[in-house]
């Protein structure tokens, strides 16, 4: 029982390392897009996934809700 539960603890341990690694050193980029317009959650993932291949999420902008979208910057 010990053993694998110390196993189960390294492989995890492993793990988040390497996601951790392929992740580092990664700057993310932002956009702002549908500025004129209401937030539609589901307009706005599709408008993002299209132009920068990212996520985008609304959020509380003033008056409106805008569209951010977030990417993974060119180098």
């Amino acid at each position: 029982m010990a053993k694998s539960t110390i196993l189960a603890i390294l492989m995890m341990v492993l793990v988040l390392g390497m996601v951790t690694k392929q992740t580092q050193g990664q700057e993310m980029c932002r956009d702002l897009l549908m500025r004129a317009k209401n937030c539609d959650a589901g307009t706005c993932a599709t408008l993002c996934k299209q132009k920068w291949k990212g996520n985008g999420s609304c959020f509380p902008n003033f008056q409106i809700k805008s569209c951010l979208c977030t990417f993974p910057c060119k180098t």
